[in-house]
């Protein structure tokens, strides 16, 4: 496969399709606006939550998985409406096999080195073997809805000491920070589709990578009369997604 750099003159070009903004889940905004047929319908893989914050959701092969704070994993209803989602028609250019064990610095390392533009979009798969998995799920929340800081610090988190299965996300270039998430967004699955979630740390021994660089990305508002209120200019935005999207609730 070629390099994940700028895709060549005439090379087919590729969009993320973001379904609302990481900002409005900031401000609480946890209602479905979305139904997840629309989401499939324009991309086969990809991340998102669930209604009311009901799981983290995991999009591969063109299937949703919701990951939930009671530790399981289920279908999604292709009828349910998704507060968040983001999708790619996945069709990775570079494929690389790991040659030892790194963790989740290393191998966010690794991915920048061989994409070589950190202003661009890519999607990022890596099907593998972790000797080492902290993957968080939130709890079902109800109205009234807090802000996505307060609500993650009773967040669910579940350490998985060995297992196998696939890292699903996206980079995303840091001026989009607050439309999407700047930098690495990752959820996980097993291959037994048993646990999974937003990872939070993780060492990989062996598996293969596989990237697609995307050239950019359709973003999606939610026609809901509270997002029409919603104040998604927070000064504190920025350290607000970095904290809550990469850090476990003891750090925070």
């Amino acid at each position: 496969m070629s390099s994940a750099g700028i895709p060549a003159a005439g090379a087919a070009r590729v969009r993320i399709h973001q379904f609302s903004v990481i900002q409005a889940l900031m401000a609480g905004l946890y209602d479905g606006a979305f139904a997840a047929r629309e989401v499939l319908a324009v991309g086969d893989f990809g991340l998102g939550c669930g209604n009311a914050l009901n799981g983290e959701l995991v999009i591969v092969d063109g299937q949703i998985f919701r990951c939930t704070d009671d530790g399981a994993v289920s279908h999604g209803d292709p009828d349910e409406l998704l507060p968040f989602a983001e999708v790619v028609a996945f069709a990775p250019t570079l494929q690389h096999e790991l040659a030892g064990s790194v963790d989740r610095t290393g191998l966010e390392a690794l991915i920048s080195g061989l994409v070589g533009n950190p202003n661009q979009f890519y999607a990022i798969r890596l099907d593998g073997e972790f000797e080492h998995m902290l993957v968080r799920e939130p709890v079902r929340q109800h109205h009234p809805y807090r802000p996505l800081p307060e609500v993650m610090a009773g967040q669910r988190e579940m350490t998985l000491p060995s297992t196998t299965g696939t890292l699903v996300g996206f980079w995303a270039p840091h001026i989009f920070q607050g439309v999407s998430v700047a930098g690495y967004h990752l959820h996980y699955l097993n291959d037994s589709r048993t646990h999974g979630g937003h990872t939070l740390d993780y060492t990989v021994t062996s598996g293969t990578l596989r990237l697609q660089p995307v050239t950019g990305i359709e973003v999606h508002l939610p026609g809901t009369p509270e997002f029409a209120a919603a104040d998604l200019g927070a000064a504190t935005a920025d350290a607000d997604i970095r904290r809550v999207e990469s850090a476990p609730a003891s750090a925070r």
